[in-house]
């Protein structure tokens, strides 16, 4: 029964995290087949590994880890290949991405924030558009709206959600 509860945890983390964790593994990588394998192979090696995963620590800062070193490993494999960073470029970016890590916290907590301020009709065009990929044509069709019409108000929600989230992250600024 402990066994269920560890993969279920396991799960739920891993699937919280995924696309955070596959954005990092891409922008070490810049190749999507690359960056999919990695992460396939980076995902058991957690799943192995996940028994010496301190819960009192963030999940992904320690998956972040583990990746940065499946994707060295990668690179080593492939560095024949003239089209791979090397690693001296690949820990430069590890350490500017986790020096930025905070930034991108405070801006995703700030599009969270951000969202919940949208119309009920607003959140949920963002929702069919950009979280479960719906062609724009299907949405307007099903709004009874011209599809010009469709891409003139997702462009006025992402302004308007830039724009809230520029200024949250500015009054956070300025606290810190």
């Amino acid at each position: 029964m402990e066994q269920k509860k560890q993969e279920r945890q396991f799960t739920t983390l891993l699937t919280a995290h995924r696309r955070q964790l596959y954005a990092f593994i891409y922008s070490m990588l810049a190749d999507h087949t690359d960056a999919e394998d990695v992460y396939q192979r980076c995902s058991m090696i957690l799943w192995d590994k996940y028994e010496q995963y301190d819960s009192e620590c963030e999940f992904l800062p320690w998956a972040m880890g583990i990746a940065f070193y499946e994707v060295k490993n990668f690179q080593r494999v492939l560095s024949r290949d003239r089209h791979h960073f090397s690693e001296q470029l690949l820990n430069q970016l590890f350490e500017r991405i986790q020096s930025g890590k905070n930034v991108q916290n405070v801006q995703l907590t700030s599009l969270e924030k951000c969202l919940k301020l949208l119309r009920q009709k607003d959140l949920w065009l963002v929702q069919q558009v950009y979280w479960e990929r719906r062609k724009c044509a299907s949405v307007a069709q099903e709004m009874g709206m011209k599809i010009n019409a469709l891409y003139d108000r997702v462009g006025r929600i992402r302004s308007q959600l830039r724009n809230c989230v520029l200024r949250r992250v500015a009054e956070v600024d300025h606290a810190g």
